[in-house]
């Protein structure tokens, strides 16, 4: 009889024969299988952005990952990132999630225009629509702001950027115009919205570089 003590739950185990590989206590090992049937695709990673690893991202944008991003453990949980079209922003925060899914935790990534567009497609679903990604795991929000302007969906995105910072849960957003919101008082943006994405790890002199799609058709 062996005692050992589950890598997962931290419950104390007993083995009559070999300790289990990976050290997980059969309901954690349970859990973990279904929880792996959670892909990319299910996730909302775009086809494009599938398998994309940190040293793919390397080896495509030409630049080493940001050291920011090392060993980001999901705190703070705020992690904003900006820079020019074409220079990394969401296949960085494609990788951060790709990687917390590989754990077998559970993560939802949304395009601003593709998330303005389910809500405006019925305004009777929209809470169907928000309720998941308040409460994922971790949630990467692609360009948010690129979505409708209108009150109905800067509403939402109010709720979603509270409620999930009253929780504590990571978000990554990506933008464009990050750095102009805080200079340009013409582009709407709630100060709500903006005081908590750019609370916790801003990246931005890393994704500076040039417009990766124009160099690949030069």
């Amino acid at each position: 009889m062996i005692p050992w003590q589950c890598g997962r739950c931290g419950e104390d185990q007993v083995a009559f024969g070999r300790v289990p590989e990976g050290l997980l206590c059969h309901t954690c090992h349970d859990a973990q299988r279904a929880a792996s049937t959670f892909t990319e695709a299910d996730a909302g990673i775009p086809e494009r952005y599938r398998r994309l690893t940190r040293a793919s991202w390397e080896a495509h944008f030409q630049c080493p990952w940001p050291a920011a991003l090392e060993r980001w453990p999901g705190t703070p949980h705020w992690v904003a990132l900006w820079g020019p079209t074409g220079t990394g922003k969401t296949g960085l925060a494609t990788v951060l999630l790709a990687e917390h899914l590989r754990t077998g935790r559970r993560g939802r990534w949304i395009l601003g225009p593709e998330l303005s567009r389910r809500l405006q497609r019925d305004f009777t679903a929209a809470e169907d629509v928000i309720a998941p990604l308040l409460v994922t795991s971790l949630l990467v929000l692609d360009e948010p702001l690129s979505g409708a302007t209108a009150d109905w969906y800067l509403e939402r995105l109010v709720l979603l950027t509270r409620t999930r910072d009253e929780r504590n849960l990571p978000t990554v957003v990506t933008s464009q115009l990050l750095p102009e919101l805080l200079v340009n008082p013409t582009v709407t943006a709630p100060p709500p919205i903006l005081s908590r994405w750019l609370s916790g790890l801003r990246i931005h002199d890393e994704l500076a570089g040039q417009d990766i799609r124009l160099r690949e058709t030069a």
